[in-house]
């Protein structure tokens, strides 16, 4: 499991034993000292419906000698007093950033809520431009001694155009109250809610009720640490509106695309979790290859899980279904495209219209774009045929 990199991230168990011998108070100072320090990188958060980037996440990073994660920093300037200091020099290297972020994103940075009021805070989120499209998110590591000044300085930054975001909510101090007083835009659920949701009931029964009341609160839920297909298959199927983490994209320099593939691979994760038709059951996971890997080698790639290969054109449309010959022999047969929508009686009446050669190939189901799903075996698609007669 890939750990969680945030600017305040997950807590080290045993930081305060492996941490004791660093001399903190001149290592901070020396970060201070540096106005290049900490650097700044960039971690998009995605927008499972479109596949498209909403926006970017700043995440610390202090590099040196000392290998402590970022949380051990700001808690140790917390302990020392310079939590203030180090926080405003994060904000000040944001907003810095901020001309250039991609257009229609948002660039959300991290605040202990105990902070956000301080005046040394808010002079930094004053002296710029108005917020629009900043979001501050809130972490949850230290208690909130004063609500009310929270409060108004929270209103004070939704007035001034910006968002306020939640972050680890489902763990520490980031709990129902706090939930309750902020009332964020966005709520991030943690990795530990995230992580093997989708072999666990519980997790995903909690993250289902948290995700009410996200949705009562007007707000959206964002999904962070999402580090397997599994994971993402089941946000996508509960209909979580964002995610970030390691299998979308890598924190990077400002400002990281998502590569073509892993756009590929969320289109094709909401498409199907979005199949509730009647051909919806028979859907198989296929493998994709473009159009000139088969053309060069003319031979479908290893596949070790037998699934079966469709060949699809520069836009993603599906061109060809690898199928055998009587004698054994692959080749490239047409595509007989459907979606999750047509009538499985009409669907076979299509399929055994075809050459008496392809009959038995297996159909490929495509989305509202063309592009393809999976395959659906053509002995199933009949069974459902003769179900849906008998109706």
């Amino acid at each position: 499991m890939r750990p969680r990199s945030g600017l305040l991230e997950s807590r080290s168990a045993d930081d305060s034993d492996s941490w004791s011998q660093v001399d903190w108070c001149q290592a901070i100072a020396s970060v201070l000292r540096d106005l290049s320090r900490p650097a700044l990188v960039a971690q998009p958060v995605v927008e499972l419906a479109t596949g498209g980037i909403a926006g970017y996440e700043l995440l610390a990073r202090f590099g040196g000698s000392i290998k402590a994660p970022p949380d051990v920093w700001f808690r140790q300037a917390d302990r020392l007093g310079l939590a203030t200091a180090l926080t405003t020099r994060v904000l000040d290297q944001a907003f810095a950033l901020r001309p250039h972020l991609p257009p229609g994103c948002f660039l959300a940075v991290n605040v202990e809520p105990h902070l956000l009021s301080d005046p040394a805070i808010m002079h930094a989120l004053r002296s710029g431009p108005p917020l629009h499209h900043i979001v501050i998110e809130l972490t949850g590591h230290t208690p909130v001694r004063d609500e009310r000044a929270l409060q108004g300085a929270v209103e004070w930054i939704r007035a001034a155009g910006g968002l306020i975001a939640v972050d680890d909510a489902g763990t520490g101090y980031a709990g129902l109250r706090q939930l309750l007083t902020v009332r964020p835009d966005i709520v991030k659920v943690d990795r530990t809610l995230i992580a093997g949701i989708d072999t666990d009931p519980i997790k995903r029964g909690a993250v289902t009720t948290l995700s009410d009341l996200v949705s009562r609160m007007d707000s959206k839920m964002l999904a962070e640490g999402v580090e397997t297909l599994g994971e993402l298959q089941v946000l996508a199927s509960l209909g979580v509106p964002l995610a970030q983490g390691w299998l979308l994209a890598k924190p990077a320099p400002p400002w990281p695309s998502l590569d073509p593939e892993t756009v590929d691979t969320v289109h094709t994760t909401v498409a199907q979790s979005r199949l509730t038709d009647q051909l919806a059951p028979l859907v198989r996971k296929c493998i994709t290859v473009d159009r000139s890997v088969w053309c060069a080698s003319n031979a479908a790639p290893p596949n070790a899980d037998r699934r079966e290969t469709v060949v699809i054109d520069g836009s993603g449309r599906p061109i060809g279904i690898v199928a055998r010959e009587a004698k054994g022999n692959r080749y490239l047969a047409p595509v007989m495209a459907v979606t999750s929508s047509a009538s499985p009686i009409e669907v076979v009446k299509r399929a055994m219209a075809r050459a008496a050669c392809h009959r038995g190939v297996s159909l490929v189901c495509v989305d509202a774009r063309g592009h393809s799903i999976g395959v659906i075996d053509i002995s199933e698609l009949v069974e459902a045929a003769i179900t849906e007669a008998m109706q």
